[in-house]
């Protein structure tokens, strides 16, 4: 059994979300204007019409218009802005 297996077995048992244990990325988005991104692994590209951050498995894509990153941590993005579409890439 591999890590992220047992990762969500724990979480399953003690009723925990998923993303605490498993480092996953966790999306909030709140109306069409902000959009907290949790667990990211750095902004690939900041334009005012496209965002694009690495995530565990992939990069999350952000289209819109007036976008801004109000803030950034190691592990949390806030962005604002008239957020059109959200789209992930997987990779393997």
């Amino acid at each position: 059994m591999g890590k992220e297996a047992v990762a969500k077995k724990i979480a399953d048992i003690f009723d925990l979300p998923r993303d605490l244990i498993a480092n996953t990325f966790r999306l909030t988005l709140v109306g069409r204007g902000q959009l907290f991104i949790e667990n990211h692994k750095g902004i690939i590209l900041y334009d005012p019409e496209l965002i694009r951050l690495n995530v565990r498995g992939g990069e999350i894509k952000i289209a819109g218009s007036q976008l801004q990153v109000r803030s950034v941590y190691a592990h949390e993005v806030y962005i604002e802005g008239a957020i059109e579409n959200i789209s992930l890439e997987v990779r393997p």
